[in-house]
């Protein structure tokens, strides 16, 4: 995954703007582009193109033979990645690729997906917590639009709220034989799903989208601080430079990273070098940080990012 704190630009819009595609629909384009030629056969296309395979059959028999190969796709990439039980789904880094080559391309229309081209969303893991994404699917699932992909993941979600509301075990084991039918989406597909949610006014407020709405505010403040001629030249804001440079490029192509993205990481690496014994551009960046952020929330004490501490600096 990549961190790059302070460049995700997510503006929170009451609704989405009738130029732009829903983030479900550009992530459908966004597999497409990504998913083809030698890349087709890797863990997230095959998982991808598994569930798309399950959403066009009714029949229970095919639909569990469909989940079993789902399941072990799910199963080598998280042994792939030296994924435990808990940690992040195991298609999180090969996603941030993909979006971010994807979104590299200025696709038409994809502006509600691309908006947080370097960031994801952290729903809770477990079946049997609600949480706001809870509320993300039942908005999703109340759309009358969708098609089969939309019918499986609601029936998905609502075989896992009743798993969340019985204390029965009996119930609870006949509803998980009947969720091996309907396994999780692939990881783009719920991404989309929350992007979507997320820019309804509404929604800003819970924790699956508060932590992107505190990333826009804090971008906001970047763009105010090193527009000012007096900082533009400081290390926080050569550092943001060099991050947005290194947003427009693919993390890789091919699995080969570009002569681009390598200079540019080499220079990432040269400006957050110590310059000598005692010199430490962390703690010199996170101290600009703080000034900015003190300047700039005198005037802007509502924004949920005044409200937040300092995000650490990592790199």
């Amino acid at each position: 995954m990549l961190h790059l704190c302070l460049t995700v630009l997510f503006i929170v819009v009451s609704a989405q703007p009738t130029s732009a595609a829903s983030a479900l629909t550009s992530s459908r384009d966004m597999y497409a582009f990504w998913c083809e030629g030698e890349r087709a056969g890797t863990p997230m296309c095959a998982h991808h193109a598994l569930s798309l395979k399950l959403s066009k059959t009714t029949d229970l028999t095919e639909r569990k033979a469909i989940s079993e190969q789902i399941k072990g796709v799910f199963a080598t990439a998280k042994s792939t990645t030296g994924g435990t039980p808990g940690s992040l789904n195991p298609f999180a880094k090969s996603y941030s690729e993909m979006k971010m080559a994807y979104c590299a391309t200025n696709p038409a229309g994809a502006k509600i997906l691309c908006s947080t081209a370097a960031s994801r969303y952290a729903p809770s893991s477990s079946p049997t917590t609600p949480s706001s994404t809870t509320q993300a699917m039942e908005w999703y699932c109340s759309k009358e639009s969708g098609g089969a992909q939309q019918q499986n993941i609601c029936k998905r979600a609502d075989i896992m709220k009743k798993m969340r509301s019985t204390t029965s075990m009996d119930e609870r084991k006949t509803l998980s034989e009947q969720l091996k039918a309907y396994p999780s989406a692939p990881y783009g597909t719920m991404q989309a799903v929350y992007a979507d949610f997320c820019k309804l006014k509404t929604s800003t407020e819970l924790p699956l989208c508060l932590s992107l709405r505190r990333t826009a505010e804090s971008k906001q403040m970047n763009k105010w601080y090193c527009g000012q001629e007096a900082h533009k030249d400081g290390l926080w804001c050569q550092r943001t430079a060099l991050l947005d440079k290194l947003n427009k490029v693919p993390p890789s192509v091919g699995g080969v990273i570009s002569e681009e993205r390598k200079a540019l990481a080499a220079q990432m690496s040269t400006l957050m070098k110590p310059s000598g014994a005692g010199d430490s551009p962390s703690k010199k960046l996170s101290a600009e940080i703080a000034a900015a952020k003190a300047a700039y929330c005198a005037d802007n004490k509502e924004l949920s990012f005044c409200k937040s501490p300092v995000p650490r600096i990592r790199h």
